[in-house]
């Protein structure tokens, strides 16, 4: 009808689109388009689409998400170095894992290619670390390619890809760091030491989506750091807690038990639930206040994209790098 009203052809194509999920095609026809989606309508979809399932016959509990998807072999090799000045440390295998904030780190990753082994390389560069060690670290990284043909890339902490903890599998990130580089500029400016102390009062989220792609990120150990989208570690003493959120899964949990038994085997942690906590998990935080309880959407990717176009023997080939580069 609203073909035969526009006076249409009937061979026009039309696409139904649900408020929320406009595809990019749709928005580039705007002059801008707001970048930010309401929890509310998330919600509501997901409500709708499991009514219409159930009307259907089909038992819904919980919407799948959608599989990550590698497009590389993750059963390669990782070698991890610490940049320590003018020096870089390898890290043992136990230990390539656990990254630190005030650190940079050099990454290399090898596997399998077509025809040959393809690696990759990130300069890591951690968010507290001092300008002197992100250099050095970029500077080792080009020498390292220098010698080894691979791609570079350099990462700053929490604009990391998916490609970068998929590789890692497991990742722990404390808070402070053990360089020399930091531990001077501590020295020198007097700032409080946050480094990771286990007997000292820590927090951590634990993220991911599944066994091969999952992170514990150690957050300030205040209440407000708390998410309801997010299972947490508290480590308090000889006491630890685990939190799980009201809008997490039974994925989400599953992960926790996962962390728990990465970051130390021997805690038997007290499982709290959001909403039932203790006055001891309260204190520990320094008090309980507001935090963010909403389903926590998918951040919009803002960063650039570098590609680079190859024609060869008349093939073309099109290759996107991952992050932000230095290329020649």
């Amino acid at each position: 009808d609203f073909l035969r009203k526009q006076e249409r052809s009937n061979g026009t194509h039309l696409t139904f689109l649900t408020e929320g999920l406009e595809t990019s095609i749709f928005k580039s026809y705007f002059n801008s388009w707001p970048q930010t989606a309401e929890t509310k309508l998330y919600d509501e979809g997901r409500e709708k689409v499991a009514a219409i399932f159930k009307h259907q016959g089909y038992e819904v509990k919980e919407l799948p998400e959608e599989d990550v998807q590698s497009y590389i072999n993750c059963r390669g090799t990782l070698k991890v170095w610490r940049v320590n000045g003018h020096e870089l440390s390898l890290l043992p295998a136990s230990e390539q894992t656990k990254l630190y904030s005030g650190d940079c780190y050099i990454v290399q990753y090898t596997y399998p290619g077509t025809e040959r082994d393809e690696s990759l390389f990130y300069a890591w560069l951690g968010q507290g670390s001092v300008l002197e060690d992100r250099a050095d670290a970029v500077f080792h990284m080009d020498a390292i390619v220098d010698s080894a043909r691979g791609d570079p890339a350099q990462i700053a902490q929490n604009k990391e890809p998916l490609q970068f903890f998929l590789i890692f599998q497991t990742l722990i990130v404390y808070k402070g760091g053990i360089s020399a580089g930091y531990k001077k500029f501590v020295a020198e400016t007097g700032v409080d030491d946050d480094t990771y102390d286990e007997k000292k009062t820590a927090l951590f989220r634990v993220q991911g989506t599944g066994p091969e792609n999952m992170q514990a990120i150690q957050v300030d150990h205040v209440s407000r750091s708390l998410n309801s989208s997010y299972c947490y570690i508290l480590q308090s003493g000889t006491s630890v807690f685990t939190w799980i959120g009201n809008l997490t899964s039974s994925k989400d949990h599953d992960l926790l038990d996962r962390m728990i038994e990465l970051i130390n085997p021997a805690w038997q942690p007290i499982s709290v639930r959001e909403g039932s906590e203790p006055d001891s998990f309260w204190s520990s935080l320094g008090g309980k206040t507001e935090y963010p309880r909403e389903k926590e959407m998918k951040k919009f990717i803002e960063d650039p994209h570098l590609f680079k176009f190859t024609c060869t023997d008349g093939n073309f080939r099109l290759k996107r790098y991952i992050a932000s580069l230095k290329m020649i």
